[in-house]
């Protein structure tokens, strides 16, 4: 392989020198340079190697997710994979808890059957019909004292857009070389913890609702093209059991107004019976218009970052 960024674009790794053989695999007998080929191999018995070093890692440590940094790899080998890590999983638990991922794009293949679909930094435009997964970190993939790092409210309001969509996020959080977290990282879960711990109802074993949400702010979607600069005008939707989750992507003021929720709206033809702001003790006003459903936002909210109401119907 090759530099793909500036100053050495283009430049060959270390690894494709034969004089650094010993340090790295000896597969240098295939293109590599903007060919398929160059990001699986097409050798069959590294193919082998891999199966067997995947395999491995299953065996010992029964992992819950597996992901490939693409398509499923090497045709029958990468289905035989994939069919030894759910067989194994049905026969350990009786029932079948694993998950394989890959990207539906790329060199490899994609088996919606076999597979989720992984979209890297990034997300998809409205509600897919099949779970998916988002794969990010709140910086680089690896400490990189010049990369910037996103803030707990991008990655709240980003697992909120994630969630309505039928998605799932799986989120790297940066460290340094020797374990221990970057300032950055140390406040991002400090202040994910108290809001999850008000808000998981409205995020966790939700599923979507006939539309993933409403607002100003178009999403941009696709691999990496997860920027988005919401506001608390911005909503998505979830759902559990007959209740139905509202969050905004920011911190609301004054009133919140759902148009998806207005008297005669061809969502929900049930009235608003109670709306409840998660963390809030106290009751909450609405009225429900011909406009939308419109929401007294307290003084005070329960968490910062974006707020999450709970509606009841009649």
């Amino acid at each position: 392989m090759y530099d793909q960024f500036w100053p050495k674009l283009g430049q060959d790794y270390d690894g494709v020198d034969p004089a650094n053989a010993d340090l790295y695999h000896g597969n240098r007998d295939e293109p590599y340079r903007n060919t398929p080929a160059s990001w699986y191999t097409t050798n069959a018995a590294y193919q082998r190697h891999w199966f067997d070093r995947i395999v491995d890692l299953v065996d010992s440590y029964q992992p819950d997710l597996l992901y490939s940094d693409g398509g499923l790899p090497f045709g029958a080998v990468g289905r035989a994979l994939v069919a030894h890590l759910y067989n194994g999983s049905i026969a350990r638990r009786g029932r079948l808890d694993a998950v394989y991922t890959c990207k539906n794009s790329g060199s490899g293949e994609f088996h919606r059957e076999a597979s989720v679909e992984d979209v890297e930094r990034g997300v998809l435009k409205g509600i897919n019909a099949l779970p998916w997964q988002t794969d990010t970190s709140n910086g680089d993939w690896f400490f990189n004292d010049r990369h910037p790092y996103k803030t707990t409210s991008q990655i709240v309001t980003m697992l909120a857009d994630i969630v309505s969509k039928n998605g799932n996020m799986l989120l790297n959080v940066v460290m340094y070389p020797d374990g221990s977290l970057p300032p950055e990282s140390e406040t991002l879960l400090a202040e994910l913890a108290p809001w999850m711990a008000v808000n998981a109802p409205a995020i966790h074993g939700t599923r979507p609702w006939k539309i993933f949400g409403e607002g100003p702010t178009e999403t941009a979607a696709g691999m990496f093209s997860e920027k988005a600069d919401y506001t608390p005008r911005d909503i998505r939707f979830t759902t559990k059991k007959d209740q139905l989750f509202a969050i905004t992507l920011g911190e609301p003021a004054g009133t919140v107004a759902i148009a998806a929720l207005a008297l005669g709206n061809p969502h929900e033809p049930r009235a608003v019976r109670a709306v409840r702001l998660l963390g809030h003790r106290g009751p909450i006003r609405f009225r429900q218009t011909g406009q939308a459903l419109v929401i007294d936002v307290p003084a005070t909210l329960p968490t910062r970052h974006a707020s999450a109401f709970r509606i009841d119907f009649a």
